[in-house]
């Protein structure tokens, strides 16, 4: 602009987007450049409401490749991101959406994902509630409900892992895979468990048979010599990944009620897998989803 001359609607508009830019700034000071750019990401992927690539998120937020690179695949080893290595493309994961759905389901509903397990921790008298997905070789808890227990006085950490092999959401998804697909993890799992704690490929099998037959596995003492998971797979849209819902608690306890949270796990997940079948043609068995 020249100083001579008096200022055109085009260079006000520019001064004022440059001020606007230079408020933004200046009302971001002290926010940790890491934590933005996270939130960041989550609201373009919000924005744009479908799978992203690197070069997309590159493009759309202007941050450099290299972090960009790094974010995803923290997030996505996190849980918080699924990556589909044949598309090359990162989805949000449903860990994500349970963020705020505490937040909802006390203003608008009961009927959401959270809201369930809510209600599964109060039906079952303050069991364990967990929520499990697949992440690399093991099954990740992106949500549950506890509560403490002089049973078992722990904590279990939301996100933790647990060996896909030996846990009762694992079995669920690991129900899902072909037997090909099993054996090739089964190779991983075992390279990263103790000797005592590995399995072979015919009593794997075995137990995941048992598992499609009946639409549910239970692991009293397996992973903790204390504890015991009985679980069902959650029906989940098409393009996220399979999950896994399951009561957990005391194994004595989990023994002698296995089949009333058997039963109330499968009312839980009975809206879900409704939902499924009238959007997509599908009829629903326990462990697998045949087309017609």
């Amino acid at each position: 602009m020249n100083p001579d001359q008096p200022p055109t609607g085009d260079d006000m508009a520019q001064g004022g987007r440059a001020d606007d830019a230079s408020k933004s700034e200046r009302g971001l000071a002290g926010v940790i450049k890491s934590a933005k750019r996270v939130l960041e990401l989550f609201e373009y992927f919000a924005e744009c409401r479908r799978p992203l690539a690197v070069g997309d998120v590159v493009k759309g937020l202007d941050y450099p490749q290299s972090s960009v690179s790094s974010l995803l695949k923290s997030l996505t080893r996190l849980g918080y991101l699924d990556y589909n290595r044949h598309d090359r493309l990162y989805t949000p994961t449903l860990r994500v959406a349970l963020f705020g759905g505490w937040i909802h389901d006390q203003v608008y509903s009961e009927s959401t994902l959270s809201g369930v397990v809510d209600g599964l921790h109060h039906r079952s008298d303050g069991h364990t509630v967990l929520l499990g997905m697949q992440n690399d070789v093991y099954v990740q808890y992106i949500h549950l409900v506890q509560a403490p227990s002089p049973q078992i006085p722990w904590y279990i950490k939301p996100g933790s892992l647990r060996p896909m092999c030996r846990s009762a959401t694992g079995r669920i998804l690991l129900s899902l895979k072909t037997d090909v697909e099993v054996q090739q993890l089964l190779w991983r799992i075992n390279a990263e468990e103790e000797a005592s704690n590995r399995l072979t490929v015919r009593d794997l099998l075995h137990e995941l048979n048992f598992v499609r037959m009946h639409g549910y596995a239970f692991t009293p003492g397996l992973v903790n010599p204390h504890a015991g998971v009985i679980a069902v797979q959650l029906p989940t849209p098409p393009g996220h990944p399979p999950m896994a819902l399951g009561i957990g608690g005391p194994v004595r306890d989990m023994e002698e009620r296995k089949d009333e949270f058997l039963r109330m796990l499968r009312e839980a997940v009975a809206p879900y897998q409704q939902r499924l079948k009238l959007a997509s043609g599908a009829v629903i068995a326990p462990g697998r989803i045949h087309r017609l």
